[in-house]
């Protein structure tokens, strides 16, 4: 092989694979450095909006459950017996998941709700998460049926409803198996 057709074919294919090598490790470093950051963040922002539907709450012990069957992706019992505090995800408009957490009373009423619809439409499927719209599930018990949907927002106000009556019906059985 000539110099020339090294220097024009193997030579840069060797760079670039040099370079490749070198931005993967400085991706993985970071990654390692900033992926405990990003979960305690997430962790301490998960009990600030448990505290944040169950006013007044402090502290909270995971419920051992079966969450798949139950439909939702977590519950907690607050430590003081307040109540619980449950979240559940559905699907809203495009595939985005719209996850919903509901402070739930030991008399089964909702007492306060959460909803991140970060993936839905800004100005469209995000009004399914205003205080407007999650204001209608203050106080409801045993279903979330009679709520109606936002008409401009219908796939993403159908799934907080979908995720408060998963709550409620997951407190229902937790409450009942105690």
């Amino acid at each position: 092989m000539s110099r020339e057709a090294f220097n024009e074919y193997i030579k840069p294919f060797v760079v670039l694979v040099c370079i490749c090598l070198v931005v993967s490790f400085l991706l993985a470093f970071t990654n390692s450095v900033t992926a405990p950051i990003i979960a305690e963040n997430a962790r301490l922002e998960a009990i600030r909006t448990r505290q944040k539907v169950l006013p007044g709450s402090l502290d909270f012990e995971e419920i051992d459950c079966d969450t798949q069957a139950l439909d939702i992706d977590s519950a907690y019992r607050e430590t003081n017996g307040m109540g619980y505090v449950i979240t559940s995800s559905h699907v809203g408009y495009g595939g985005g998941e719209v996850t919903v957490t509901v402070g739930i009373d030991n008399d089964g009423k909702v007492v306060g709700i959460s909803a991140d619809v970060s993936s839905q439409t800004k100005g469209i499927g995000s009004k399914a998460g205003e205080s407007s719209y999650l204001d209608k599930y203050m106080g409801i018990s045993g279903s979330a049926d009679g709520v109606d949907t936002i008409a401009t927002a219908t796939r993403s106000s159908t799934a907080v409803r979908q995720s408060v009556t998963a709550a409620l019906n997951a407190f229902n059985t937790i409450k009942g198996g105690n």
